[in-house]
């Protein structure tokens, strides 16, 4: 765990968070490098106790993606988890570097000079490291990611939506007795990576989801479409909290502006965000078959009461 600034919400009044991209990538990358450490550390003290080594040393101790069948992460996005089986192949790397696993990495005097702090950003690092594994990438996290493909950003969900995927696409027989990694991750920032081993069989659970065939009948829809959805959504969640007037003529804006400025409901918004859509069709009207007027005069009198509103032209 560790206290970052990478993806947060310090705005209670808005329902969406506060994202820096590049530290978010970083700081995904540093806490899979300190769960990983610590997991082949466990790994390595439980090993050894079980091979009655425990003051010695054993090659056989030492965890790395040869020892699991498939890998699956906290994947928001797929290239994410692209990036996280790089970087643990790199962690293997800098445990072994002269294993013949890694024969095809090139200059690896260069990355071992490197400071894990130096590597974290260095694009020659992930570049290299995403490259030298990607037919194993291609064999133990592919079949792990028709949900991560189709879907949006899922967050937390992301990680189980893999082990969904992946039960889905490997038959339950080649499943069987497999041992999968898995590496899940909260901004803020909180991560962990285990393992399991399946025992049973996952038929049923594969049959019960059906994943891969209601993946493939989702509507596929114009952006556009999801830009109008998202307007209906916040005219509903506008109106739930306060009371929403129309406006038909310039008589009922002076009328309005009066009231809003003694109607003192509307500073029961707090300090939330003013939802300026000037630009944008008058969707919520439309779909109501009414006709939302300009209503920028009226801007300065929701500023001053700190109010949410929805306009439309």
């Amino acid at each position: 765990m560790a206290n970052t600034y990478d993806f947060y919400k310090p705005k209670l009044s808005s329902e969406y968070p506060e994202v820096d991209g590049p530290v978010s990538v970083v700081t995904y990358i540093a806490a899979l490098d300190q769960a990983y450490s610590r997991f082949r550390e466990k790994f390595a003290k439980v090993t050894k106790k079980a091979n009655g080594h425990v003051n010695g040393s054993s090659e056989k101790s030492t965890f790395s993606l040869e020892d699991i069948d498939y890998a699956i992460f906290h994947s928001p996005y797929g290239k994410q988890a692209v990036k996280g089986f790089g970087r643990l192949f790199f962690n293997d790397f800098l445990a072994a570097p002269t294993s013949p696993r890694f024969a095809n990495v090139p200059n690896p005097e260069a990355f071992l000079a490197l400071s894990n702090a130096q590597s974290l950003t260095d694009k020659n690092v992930e570049k290299t490291f995403i490259s030298a594994s990607k037919a194993l990438f291609d064999k133990k996290v592919d079949p792990a990611m028709a949900a991560s493909r189709r879907l949006g950003n899922t967050y937390t969900a992301s990680l189980y939506g893999c082990l969904a995927s992946l039960l889905s696409t490997v038959e339950p027989a080649g499943l069987l007795g497999k041992r999968v990694s898995l590496f899940a991750f909260g901004s803020g920032c909180a991560a962990s990576f285990f393992s399991l081993r399946v025992k049973g069989d996952t038929g049923m659970i594969r049959e019960k989801m059906d994943l891969i065939n209601r993946l493939a009948q989702m509507k596929v829809v114009h952006p556009q479409e999801f830009v109008d959805a998202l307007v209906v959504r916040l005219f509903f969640l506008v109106g739930y909290r306060i009371k929403l007037i129309f406006l038909f003529s310039s008589e009922r804006r002076i009328i309005m502006r009066r009231t809003l400025r003694r109607k003192a409901w509307w500073r029961t918004f707090g300090r939330a965000h003013i939802i300026w859509t000037a630009s944008m069709p008058s969707t919520a009207g439309n779909i109501f078959g009414l006709r939302c007027l300009d209503v920028s005069p009226l801007i300065h009198s929701l500023e001053r009461y700190h109010c949410s509103y929805l306009m439309g032209t």
